[in-house]
């Protein structure tokens, strides 16, 4: 069985100046990896970066709009001469546009497909030419359950999620026997500040979001981050194209 340590590895995490993405890069670093955060916030991205080192971590920030398929090129371009490879890319930048489906503005639809789904698309493309080459490497998409089962005023997030989780599909059987591995993960509700933000608006309580999950109680950030180094690492060498929900039974449950 493989081991879960990242020595030696150069792992890059979009979207991930702070809540489940920061958390993963945090694990990673801790595993041992050189940590590679992007965001579209410099500032905040900066910090996070700058909170990593403090606790001892190789950690680097990088500006990054993934719905820009260059900014996607150069910057892998710039990872690979700095650090000489990418082991481990994570898809992880989201935006979450709440709404009913008749009044969704277009330009709230369009980004979240670009950044949810073509900015996977992109960054995947840009990646996968080191990691095609060298015969080795692993790309994991951050989904969610909502990819999995749809929820009202959700029309936006769900559809880019469900494209991502399909994504998955596409580029694991396409680059599966040239070493590449490509991965998910579809994390039911999450206790993050995103769905903070979303219960202190009202659109959600904690009360039902423990109703709907078997195990009556929300995710926490780590136990999706464990799930991803798993997935990452060698220990999951025979595992590709495929999307593990991380839901406490949420997409098995039928009642409400």
């Amino acid at each position: 069985m493989g081991e879960m340590t990242y020595a030696g590895k150069t792992v890059v995490v979009t979207g991930s100046a702070g809540g489940l993405g920061f958390e993963m890069g945090r694990r990673f670093g801790e595993a041992g990896a050189t940590i590679i955060l992007t965001d579209v916030h410099a500032e905040f991205g900066n910090a996070a970066a700058e909170r990593l080192r403090a606790a001892g971590r190789d950690a680097h920030f990088h500006l990054l709009d993934v719905r820009e398929p260059e900014q996607s090129r150069t910057l892998v371009d710039r990872i690979v001469t700095d650090h000489g490879a990418i082991d481990v890319w994570v898809n992880n930048a989201g935006v979450a546009h709440k709404g009913p489906a008749e009044s969704l503005p277009a330009d709230q639809w369009r980004e979240t497909i670009d950044v949810m789904l073509s900015g996977a698309f992109y960054c995947s493309q840009a990646v996968s030419e080191p990691m095609l080459a060298r015969g080795e490497g692993v790309i994991v998409n951050i989904a969610s359950v909502i990819g999995c089962k749809p929820i009202e005023g959700r029309v936006a997030y769900g559809t880019a999620k469900a494209g991502l989780m399909s994504l998955t599909e596409a580029l694991g059987i396409e680059w599966a026997k040239r070493g590449v591995r490509v991965v998910g993960v579809a994390p039911a509700v999450v206790m993050t500040d995103m769905v903070r933000k979303g219960l202190a608006e009202g659109t959600a309580t904690v009360e039902a979001y423990e109703r709907r999950t078997p195990m009556r109680r929300l995710g926490e950030p780590d136990e999706v981050a464990d799930a991803v180094l798993f997935l990452a690492s060698d220990a999951a060498a025979y595992i590709t194209a495929e999307t593990l929900p991380i839901d406490g039974g949420w997409t098995a449950y039928q009642l409400f």
